[in-house]
C-alpha cells in the first residue's frame, strides 16, 4: 500500500545482506539468521487462501478505509467475529494466527 515503504524496506534488506556477508568473512565464527518477514507477510496479504486467510485486505477492527483506524478507541469501530480469519487485527498489527504462523517459520 506504501510503494515508498516497500522500496526503502527492499533497499534496507539489500543492503543488510551484503553488510552481514562482510561481516561473516571478516568475523571467524560469526553466526546469523535473516528472516525475511516483509516477504513472509506480504505472501498473506497478496494470496491470503493459500495460508488459511480469508481477509488480507480489511483489518478485523477498526473503522474507515479497511477498517485501518481507530480500533478500541471510539465507540463507531467494528470488529469482525473470527480473528483468525484475517491477516491485520488493526491497521498496524498482525492478528495472532498471523503471528503464529511467521514464528513458527523463523523459528
Amino acid at each position: 500500500c506504501y510503494e515508498l515503504l516497500q522500496t526503502f524496506a527492499t533497499l534496507h534488506n539489500n543492503a543488510l545482506s551484503t553488510m552481514i556477508t562482510e561481516l561473516e568473512r571478516k568475523l571467524p565464527g560469526f553466526t546469523y539468521l535473516i528472516y525475511d518477514f516483509f516477504t513472509t507477510l506480504n505472501d498473506r496479504i497478496q494470496d491470503p487462501t493459500k495460508y488459511g486467510f480469508k481477509e488480507s485486505n480489511i483489518a478485523c477492527c477498526g473503522m474507515g478505509t479497511n477498517r485501518g483506524s481507530g480500533c478500541g478507541r471510539t465507540s463507531t469501530y467494528e470488529l469482525c467475529s473470527d480473528p483468525n480469519e484475517y491477516v491485520y487485527f488493526d491497521g498496524g498489527h498482525t492478528t495472532e494466527h498471523c503471528n503464529s504462523q511467521l514464528g513458527e517459520l523463523l523459528w
